[in-house]
């Protein structure tokens, strides 16, 4: 059964390579009305770039060189009661194949913002620092979230778990799906950029959907394969769609605006009963 379900996600995936390899040359044929909604700022990417590696690169430092999370295994401290009923109901024991297509699903979502090679070269700068920065604060959210959250995965609940899994400690950092986090950071963020480059184009119904349908595929692989529980994948859709959406919308220009001194926002008059001083909100 586990062979058969693993061919025709394998079979998928190759549809959807195909699909969106076809898409994205039938991009860049059609002529579409380009919006230039974003901008690079030397003081936003400084703090977004600063977060991200701060969150990422300590993440990986505390993980690989500080160990502040042990992870030692002890079988008897895994009680299967205390598991939500809503969680124990998608668990699965371990399955190498559909964590390998779960994989290849979220590689393929995190290539779709691709398409924007699509865009004139002098917007590649701007739309690939927007992206970096989405995916460093995405992953230093979810590692941090790890390395603080102690939770088996659900395959150790099942005979036959992965003993390599057990020896490099990854057996405890179910919480939340890093898959599912960075598959949703790029399906949403292609989603947010698209609409707003080509906001009267059609085709953004169709990236919206083939993204997050992929994302969510990637979301269920991992359920599946026996790596995470339901809450670990709905939270990582959660940390990855907020991250995707909200770094784009913090280049738009309409959200530099805001902070833009006004030029007749203060003003100054003499009257005949004194000085007075105003200023427009």
């Amino acid at each position: 059964m586990v062979r058969i379900m693993t061919r025709k996600f394998k079979g998928l995936l190759s549809a959807l390579c195909v699909f969106f390899c076809a898409g994205t040359a039938n991009l860049s044929a059609v002529n579409f009305d380009y919006v230039q909604p974003f901008a690079l700022n030397p003081v936003n990417e400084g703090v977004e770039l600063g977060i991200g590696a701060l969150l990422s690169g300590s993440a990986l430092i505390c993980d690989k060189f500080v160990h502040i999370k042990t992870n030692n295994f002890d079988a008897e401290a895994l009680n299967k009661s205390a598991i939500p009923t809503l969680d124990q109901i998608f668990m699965r024991p371990y399955s190498k194949p559909l964590h390998i297509v779960g994989t290849g699903t979220m590689a393929l979502t995190m290539a779709i913002p691709a398409i924007f090679a699509i865009l004139p070269s002098k917007e590649w700068l701007t739309i690939g620092t927007m992206y970096a920065e989405t995916l460093l604060i995405a992953n230093g959210i979810k590692e941090w979230t790890k390395l603080l959250v102690h939770r088996a995965r659900p395959y150790m609940y099942f005979d036959g778990y992965p003993m390599d899994k057990v020896a490099d400690g990854d057996w405890d950092s179910s919480f939340p799906s890093g898959h599912t986090t960075l598959a949703f950071a790029g399906a949403a963020f292609a989603t947010m950029v698209f609409c707003q480059c080509f906001p009267d184009s059609n085709w953004k119904y169709g990236v919206a959907a083939g993204s997050f349908g992929l994302a969510l595929i990637t979301g269920i692989l991992r359920m599946l394969s026996g790596n995470h529980y339901l809450t670990d994948v709905l939270v990582g859709a959660v940390i990855g769609t907020a991250c995707g959406f909200l770094v784009p919308y913090l280049h738009t220009k309409g959200f530099y605006s805001k902070f833009e001194r006004r030029s007749d926002g203060a003003r100054a008059s003499v009257t005949p009963s004194g000085l007075t001083f105003s200023y427009n909100f």
